[in-house]
């Protein structure tokens, strides 16, 4: 027999702009459930844990809370749970259901967000759980942090046995996942992270090399150099920077190879329109940097978590490294842990397990 479901839920509302704080963010016990059954192709999914993304800070920042569909907003883009009810138009998914995935920014901008009990999902974002996974792993691992992961070993021509790749901001969502992907697929792999997690990505997680950034500083890209400089047979093959660093690339001649590429999934405050004409567009006779550059950008889908959950399946990726999990009430002191930049991996939110 089904539980029913409320008329009313728990969830975390954006109440202003600015950093994590009880200013910006209240829990409301009394907010709306979605409508049941569900429209099209939708689902409605009874949500068990979600998971925290930087772009979760950036969009309460930014995304106006005065508009009139933002008054009511809910943060939160990766999710796993179960689906309690689905629309007529819904093929291949039952009520029982385990799925997982992310939504996208339009789902966001327009006020709904996954720190809820229930959420309405089209059916073409989610993907089942991997057989064996537990929800709060799922929803680290098949949302934002490893979708992204996808793309960028996409990018890189899904990485070829023995290439050398540098992966900055190593220990954080994507990095992590990164390291085991690059790994999993044959590639020697060099984690950029500070000294307290050595040995959280070279010994958990599998990568070849530690460089600690803070020992390196203020010239980390003199450390490259030295370490893999390409004069002496030693350059990179791929950079994946998920951690943000215009010198990185300025200076990578010194350790990329020629012909190597350096891949980035962070725009800054411009959203990524700076970088993109500064390194993507600017020749090198007006002073680019002589080496390819890709800077992505993810629009969730079930297609891409797809993805996810074969690299799962096959043993790519080993494990969701989790930073910490929080209770539904405590979410205010896990978005202050992601404001910290000291996770380790993801952090989770049980909303309901």
């Amino acid at each position: 027999m089904s539980t029913p479901i409320p008329p009313t839920m728990k969830t975390w509302l954006v109440t202003a702009n600015g950093p994590p704080s009880s200013k910006t963010l209240s829990l409301s016990t009394t907010h709306p459930t979605p409508p049941s059954p569900p429209r099209g192709a939708n689902l409605l999914i009874r949500v068990s844990h979600a998971a925290l993304n930087p772009v979760d800070l950036h969009l309460i920042n930014v995304l106006p809370t005065w508009l009139p569909f933002r008054r009511t907003a809910t943060p939160g883009m990766d999710f796993a749970g179960t689906v309690v009810a689905a629309g007529p138009g819904v093929k291949g998914l039952s009520v029982g259901d385990r799925v997982c995935g992310a939504l996208g920014v339009r789902q966001i901008a327009f006020g709904t967000g996954t720190l809820a009990e229930y959420i309405s999902v089209p059916q073409g974002q989610v993907v089942t759980v991997p057989e064996g996974m537990e929800m709060r792993q799922a929803a680290g691992m098949m949302g934002i942090a490893g979708q992204t992961a996808t793309l960028v070993v996409n990018a890189a021509g899904g990485l070829k046995e023995g290439e050398r790749v540098l992966i900055n901001g190593a220990s954080g969502g994507v990095g992590s996942i990164l390291v085991q992907a690059a790994k999993g697929k044959g590639a020697y792999v060099v984690a950029v992270c500070g000294a307290g997690n050595r040995g959280f990505v070279v010994e958990r997680l599998g990568a070849d090399e530690h460089v600690d950034y803070a020992r390196a500083e203020p010239d980390l890209e003199g450390e490259l150099e030295r370490r893999f400089g390409v004069g002496e047979g030693k350059g990179l093959d791929w950079i994946f920077d998920c951690a943000g660093g215009q010198a990185l690339y300025d200076r990578c001649p010194g350790y990329l190879k020629e012909g190597g590429r350096f891949v980035s999934i962070v725009g800054g405050r411009t959203q990524g329109i700076v970088p993109f004409v500064r390194n993507k567009l600017r020749p090198v006779m007006l002073g680019g940097t002589p080496r390819g550059f890709d800077l992505l950008g993810l629009s969730p889908s079930g297609r891409i978590a797809e993805e996810v959950k074969g690299w799962v399946e096959k043993g790519v990726v080993r494990e969701t490294p989790m930073d910490s999990e929080y209770k539904m009430e405590d979410a205010l002191e896990a978005f202050e842990k992601l404001a910290s930049k000291h996770a380790k991996g993801k952090i989770i939110i049980n909303i309901a397990e």
